[in-house]
């Protein structure tokens, strides 16, 4: 069977692909920058934000379309370009399945479609758009925070955030050494602050249950790729402060030192996911984020940096 990947150069879609290739899938990996073709991976260099993708000519044996390309970036969207790439870009993936008769569309959303930012906002409709569409057949994926392996090293949101806690702390120890020397203070190691909800949980899911979940379902309707036992965020915190010897705390309420308000105004996109989520789940034997695991990302987040 033929299928279309759009983002298949991403690191979702380079993962998907290489599960549909071993089910026996010929694979169309469409991006501005498509992977090396390869036996039944099929390289096309196509945009979503163009007609018919970008392609001159669109294949006839596809029967099934994974629409992946989006931009996941949290905060605001001054130039427009969040929603453009994912709801305009949706809107012709649409059109084409139409124009097509491509009677199969997989689309991949998010568990979080709250619409606290102009990304959430863009995924909650374009599950509605998908659904009104008039395809025969849609499946909407909803993952929540996908994480990278060390087979899969991936720099996503959370590895983000950990980055400007180290970045930022580092800052603050070069101001706080400077002063102790001047003044020949006795070493204190200080607390370093994030606002949040320490019971809150936050959804990690590792990326290959995640691949292999949206290669394995083919029942349209809605299914949640999420952790069904996600780690609360002062565990998490607490392993993190742990690896980079840093005191890390989450806490609900408190009055910020300089570089705790730095980092509150550097990390201002991460702030609404500090609260915790509480989602159902579609994996099954799902692994669980450990110290461990969260030790490795960290790791390689500083090897990649």
């Amino acid at each position: 069977m033929a299928v279309l990947v759009t983002g298949g150069s991403g690191f979702l879609g380079s993962a998907l692909i290489l599960r549909l290739l071993k089910q026996g899938h010929k694979v169309y990996a469409l991006s501005r920058h498509p992977p090396a073709a390869e036996e039944r991976l099929l390289p096309v260099i196509g945009d979503i934000l163009k007609l018919d993708l970008g392609m001159e000519d669109v294949p006839e044996d596809i029967v099934s379309v994974y629409h992946l390309a989006a931009i996941h970036r949290l905060g605001n969207d001054p130039d427009g370009s969040i929603w453009e790439s994912n709801v305009e870009g949706t809107k012709n993936v649409i059109k084409l399945c139409l124009s097509f008769n491509i009677p199969r569309l997989y689309f991949i959303s998010s568990a979080y479609t709250g619409g606290r930012n102009p990304y959430e906002q863009s995924k909650a409709l374009c599950e509605i758009m998908v659904l009104e569409s008039g395809i025969p057949k849609v499946t909407i994926f909803k993952p929540s925070v996908v994480m990278g392996t060390e087979e899969h090293f991936y720099p996503g949101h959370f590895s983000q955030f950990v980055s400007l806690v180290i970045k930022t702390h580092q800052r603050m120890e070069v101001v706080r050494r400077k002063i102790e020397g001047t003044l020949r203070l006795p070493i204190i190691e200080p607390v370093f602050r994030i606002r949040g909800n320490p019971e809150g949980r936050l959804n990690l899911v590792q990326i290959d249950q995640v691949a292999d979940a949206m290669a394995r379902i083919k029942k349209t309707g809605k299914f949640w790729l999420t952790n069904p036992s996600p780690p609360a965020l002062q565990e998490l915190v607490k392993w993190v402060g742990d690896y980079i010897m840093v005191d890390l705390r989450i806490e609900k309420e408190f009055q910020p030192t300089p570089l705790e308000a730095s980092l509150q105004k550097l990390a201002a996109a991460f702030e609404p996911y500090m609260q915790g989520d509480d989602f159902p789940s579609d994996l099954k034997g799902c692994p669980p984020i450990t110290k461990g695991f969260i030790e490795r990302t960290i790791k390689q987040t500083l090897l990649k940096s």
